[in-house]
């Protein structure tokens, strides 16, 4: 006995196909077969309308980036306007931390309420939702604190005047996602300056020192938000002391500084920036997850020009663009320190609402009004043959046979220390900076 194969039709019926000879479908039934197919288009256009619908109303809810990814994300370009107007005011040397201040003022951000969420969210790169928005900085933290074989650590401070009021529900958020200690304080007391340089110098291993004096505070001041990052990273690939040297640094075209150079032939990350007119290396620390990236300018005197086209570029995935090469590389030895008042710095970015009187923090307290008066951070990194020591501190005031690629840093130059979990995770800035000029140097280190 033949088999019949059995088909169902879109309509929920069921189909014979064509029999061979001595079993085929009579005129009639043939109709009936086109009937069962034909006849109810309208029912499958209903059915797909429905399934695109259906399409249309899950693929946001899909496609939309959790609250890690749009934190990485709002870094990445926060970082990339950070640099720029930091470095556009900076004609010196200049090593800062975005991240550093990124965390201090999402302190604040915490307690905005009404319609200073939004427009402090824009300004930060951050979700404006107030949840997503310390959920992601504080898995983004945890991931960095847990970065292997290397130092990394990021503490948080309030320091909050005697007897002032801070709500439950903010310090509670603080001490959730950030971890924050709060300490209460007599802001007009000298020593409270004191008190906060020292906690500050400790978790900065003495690296960042006296970040506010006694004439940072007065009887206006109700909190200080403190944010204070250390690193310390050995290289993959450490540089050999003895084959460094001294060679010129051009700070133009026809004035240079003897400085002592690392020196080192081996496989880095790389590549030609032919927009940018200039070349990439990433060379990255033990563990792999950190890493310091080089933008050089091919131009004795292309700083400034690279910086400007900087502005407008994906840094996130420009950081990404380095592929293994076997690389010669000159790099100069190098430490710095750098102050800076970033009121202008960041209300240039958009966040001017913050230090105005319209700002609504009444999620802090509702004591009284209170607006960011002041941000300052002070910065430090030092690079030499072993490694990368950086740290940063932000407060916040309310109130040869070998010729591969061959990239000699032997004038001013752009780098980024940054921080990925994996290949294709986004890159999170912590340090940022540019190399200007460099001391005079007579012997060999």
């Amino acid at each position: 006995m033949p088999r019949t194969l059995v088909f169902p039709t879109l309509t929920g019926q069921v189909a014979t196909p064509p029999t061979s000879k001595g079993n085929r479908q009579t005129g009639e039934q043939c109709k009936q077969s086109r009937k069962s197919v034909v006849h109810p288009l309208h029912q499958v256009g209903g059915q797909l309308l429905f399934f695109l619908l259906l399409l249309l109303l899950i693929a946001p809810a899909a496609m939309m980036d959790t609250p890690f990814e749009a934190v990485a994300k709002g870094n990445s370009e926060f970082s990339r306007e950070f640099y720029r107007v930091v470095a556009e005011a900076e004609p010196g040397n200049l090593v800062s931390s975005p991240m550093s201040c990124l965390i201090a003022l999402a302190m604040a951000h915490a307690g905005a309420k009404g319609d200073s969420i939004p427009k402090i969210a824009r300004g930060l790169r951050l979700p404006e939702n107030i949840t997503d928005a310390l959920q992601g900085l504080s898995e983004v933290v945890e991931q960095l604190r847990e970065a292997p074989s290397v130092e990394l650590s990021i503490a948080n401070k309030i320091y909050v005047k005697q007897d002032f009021p801070i709500l439950e529900e903010y310090s509670t958020a603080l001490e959730k996602y950030f971890q924050v200690e709060a300490e209460n304080v007599v802001f007009t007391d000298p020593s409270t300056a004191d008190k906060i340089n020292d906690w500050v110098s400790n978790q900065t291993k003495d690296k960042i020192k006296n970040l506010v004096d006694s004439n940072s505070f007065d009887g206006l001041t109700r909190l200080v938000l403190v944010n204070a990052i250390y690193f310390k990273g050995p290289w993959l690939k450490p540089f050999k002391k003895d084959k460094t040297h001294n060679r010129p640094f051009f700070t133009d075209e026809n004035n240079s500084v003897e400085v002592p150079f690392m020196y080192q032939k081996t496989h880095f990350p790389y590549n030609k920036l032919d927009e940018l007119d200039a070349q990439l290396l990433v060379m990255p620390y033990e563990g792999l997850e950190l890493s310091m990236a080089i933008i050089l300018p091919n131009k004795k005197e292309g700083l400034k020009e690279l910086e400007e086209k900087l502005a407008t570029a994906d840094l996130g995935k420009l950081l990404q663009s380095g592929y293994p090469r076997d690389v010669e590389v000159y790099l100069p030895k190098f430490k710095i320190e750098t102050s800076l008042d970033l009121v202008d710095h960041l209300s240039k970015m958009g966040l001017s609402h913050i230090f105005s009187d319209d700002v609504n923090l009444t999620g802090i307290s509702i004591a009284e009004e209170l607006k960011v008066s002041k941000v300052v951070q002070k910065a430090f990194i030092e690079v030499s043959e072993e490694g990368t020591e950086a740290a940063a501190a932000t407060a916040v005031y309310s109130d040869s046979i070998f010729r591969g690629p061959y990239l000699q840093c032997d004038r001013p130059f752009a780098y980024f220390l940054t921080h990925r979990k994996h290949r294709y995770a986004e890159p999170v800035v912590l340090f940022s900076g540019h190399i200007i000029k460099l001391p005079v140097t007579n012997n060999d280190e």
